[in-house]
């Protein structure tokens, strides 16, 4: 397939939407740089009006990240009527891969392997936050391994620039993963938005299933969505199997992060600090002089 870019040959398609495609691609090499595989997302531009100026948002807040734990925006180009975005490729699927992959009634992942996916997650996320940026559709999907199996962050999409004084457009997201606050026109989206949801990715890790799959079926409206997550956390999230599985660290931190009310929602510095050993784990990675 034709992408509009002679450096580039489409091998087969990653993944697709109502945006268009995503192209795992061979790359020949850029700039002296060797061949390479990238990963090509497609953008069918239907209404350039209305449509343009949100894909060259995206475009703007990936350019300017640079981080180990960020997909890596390499350059993009416009093509007959679509708007392409080269990034670097991530080939060891995602944490909806390992999820999915989890014998049923063992419970999640190792905990090894579970504090190393918390910590570049958290660490990711947090440099987004630094750079004054909502992801708002945290989800295992947007989670992508490397061949260390190392987390990558992805798909900005709908990322905002945070701005104190705006209210962000409720209703984007992915609604199993959506803060109380994001379903709500009433509600103001914030930095804990982000918190909300990856809580949620954390409890999935912890038990291989969201705490609200159970209570929903697939076309389930937002209104039942909003009020099955309100009774489901309202006191608190019942986290009880993650501390017979787990340190009961785990169950802590997903108690703090899936708070239904946003201003006791813990914040994303915090967790930093609720035990040593996570503590010592985040701030090796922190300050990791390699990037």
């Amino acid at each position: 397939m034709e992408l509009g870019d002679s450096k580039l040959r489409a091998v087969r398609v990653l993944g697709q939407g109502t945006f268009g495609r995503v192209f795992l691609c061979h790359q020949n090499g850029v700039r002296g740089q060797p061949d390479r595989k990238v990963c090509v997302k497609r953008i069918i531009v239907r209404n350039p009006k209305t449509e343009l100026g949100l894909i060259k948002e995206e475009v703007y807040i990936i350019s300017q990240l640079r981080h180990p734990h960020i997909v890596e925006f390499l350059r993009s180009f416009s093509h007959a009527g679509t708007v392409n975005i080269v990034m670097e490729y991530v080939p060891n699927g995602t944490l909806r891969d390992v999820i999915q992959q989890l014998p049923s009634g063992t419970g999640g992942v190792h905990q090894e392997r579970l504090l190393r996916y918390f910590r570049d997650m958290v660490v990711g996320l947090e440099y987004l936050h630094i750079r004054c940026v909502i992801h708002r559709d945290i989800k295992p999907e947007n989670m992508l391994l490397d061949a260390n199996d190392r987390v990558k962050i992805a798909d900005f999409g709908i990322a905002n620039v945070h701005a104190p004084s705006t209210q962000l457009q409720a209703g984007m997201g992915t609604p199993m993963y959506m803060a109380p606050e994001a379903m709500s026109s009433q509600g103001r989206v914030d930095f804990k938005s982000d918190v909300w949801s990856l809580g949620l990715v954390l409890y999935e890790l912890c038990l291989g299933r969201s705490p609200f799959a159970a209570f929903l079926d697939k076309n389930a409206t937002p209104a039942v969505l909003h009020t099955v997550v309100q009774t489901l956390v309202r006191p608190r999230l019942d986290c009880q199997l993650i501390r017979r599985l787990y340190d009961p660290v785990w169950a802590q931190v997903c108690e703090l992060m899936v708070v239904y009310e946003q201003e006791r929602r813990i914040c994303l510095p915090d967790i930093f600090h609720l035990d040593a050993r996570m503590t010592v784990a985040l701030y090796k990675q922190y300050f990791s002089y390699s990037y």
